[in-house]
């Protein structure tokens, strides 16, 4: 090994020292997505259309510019961690505030992470973790909610990745649903 390694242990001040290094300059995102499929049907994942008028700088944690921008496409329940929030109490709190749903027992989330080049300097990148539950067996009718203005079981394998908002087929993908291109 050629590089000194960094590991993710991050403090709002730097202590190389230590081996702890300061918050990544573009910043990091630590979020929970829903992928909610009916039963009999796990080729299926429950996506909707956001709708704008809704509190989403409060229940996703997307501003207002955002929303607007997000509203066209089609986008996984989920939501960015309140500080010092678990990820299950975030799949909770997303089921209840976008779907109206409660959930009691959740699987254990499968974990991924993305590091990017988004608008800081070059070579300071965001990094990006989340927490991504797979909810099998929900009933066939989906929930709805003001929180969206449309929210539908879609047949992923049927979509582009042009239809999704945030690059949320990356999510897909990792639970091995994929998209036509």
């Amino acid at each position: 090994m050629t590089a000194a390694r960094r590991f993710a242990r991050f403090r709002p001040q730097a202590d190389p020292e230590h081996a702890v290094f300061g918050v990544p300059v573009d910043g990091m995102c630590l979020s929970t997505f829903l992928v909610v499929r009916p039963e009999g049907h796990p080729e299926r994942v429950l996506l909707g259309h956001l709708n704008p008028a809704a509190p989403w700088q409060e229940i996703g944690a997307a501003d207002p510019r955002r929303s607007q921008e997000w509203k066209a496409g089609w986008m996984l329940p989920s939501s960015q961690l309140q500080v010092y929030e678990s990820p299950g109490d975030s799949a909770r709190r997303i089921a209840r505030e976008q779907l109206g749903v409660e959930l009691k027992d959740l699987p254990p989330p499968v974990l991924m992470s993305d590091a990017y080049q988004r608008s800081a300097p070059p070579g300071e990148m965001h990094w990006d973790i989340g927490f991504v539950y797979v909810l099998d067996g929900q009933p066939s009718d989906p929930p709805r909610h003001s929180a969206w203005t449309e929210l539908e079981y879609r047949p992923v394998a049927e979509m582009r990745r042009a239809d999704f908002v945030r690059s949320q087929d990356d999510v897909l993908r990792l639970v091995g649903l994929t998209c036509r291109d």
